[in-house]
């Protein structure tokens, strides 16, 4: 695991390219759309409280759709990017989602693709709690421990600068840091990786194929306060 230090610095260096590397092909697109409808069935306005906005593409989405929204990352970099496609819409601040300082004003806190890379995640998971006003709810995603994961990192295929989880795994925190489940399941089965490096032409096969991968890759949890 990376030191936080490291991580804000990899991150404030490569806030530029980010997006290019991530949604830039065709497959890339399909998996962000998926997220932002993910993101969309579950937020609903109100005040939303992000943690790890990357370049802000959740941010652009929630203040279009008129929330109330405030973005949390170790990289001003990234936190500029943010604010900066929102046209000043987002409130940003640079601060460590291990080290949370908000206290009862939100009603949901989201946190997509971040929470894997949490040295603390209990520590982080009562944060999140206590920015929540009662019966708010906390959605987390994460990238899931299984077979065919432990199968490709052992064969040195991906990368392991991060925690992989079961759902049981991250429930278990969940309650731990003082939360109700509300729900969890599955965002996409399908690792992101073969849909980014995915031909065009081939594209429809991974989309037909979604529903009968055996392995969920990205799975997330709801909670209640």
């Amino acid at each position: 695991m990376r030191n936080t230090a490291a991580v804000k610095s990899d991150y404030d260096k490569n806030a530029t390219r980010y997006d290019k590397v991530r949604f830039g092909t065709s497959g890339g697109q399909y998996v962000n759309d998926k997220e932002q409808e993910f993101v969309a069935r579950m937020i609903k306005g109100s005040t939303v409280l992000e943690i790890g906005t990357a370049t802000g593409r959740f941010a652009a989405s929630l203040t279009k759709a008129g929330s109330e929204y405030t973005g949390v990352d170790i990289s001003w970099n990234m936190l500029r990017r943010t604010r900066d496609c929102t046209n000043y819409a987002a409130a940003v601040v640079q601060m460590d989602a291990c080290q949370l300082g908000f206290r009862s004003y939100f009603e949901y806190v989201l946190c997509i693709r971040t929470f894997h890379f949490l040295p603390k995640p209990v520590d982080a998971l009562q944060g999140m709690l206590t920015a929540l006003r009662p019966s708010g709810k906390c959605i987390v995603t994460f990238e899931t421990d299984n077979l065919l994961r432990r199968f490709l990192l052992f064969f040195g295929r991906g990368h392991s600068e991060q925690y992989y989880y079961k759902i049981s795994d991250v429930e278990e925190l969940f309650l731990k840091a003082g939360f109700k489940i509300e729900r969890s399941g599955s965002v996409m089965r399908i690792p992101v990786t073969l849909y980014r490096r995915c031909p065009r032409r081939f594209l429809w096969i991974l989309k037909r194929s979604e529903g009968l991968w055996p392995w969920p890759m990205h799975e997330y949890v709801l909670g209640l306060k």
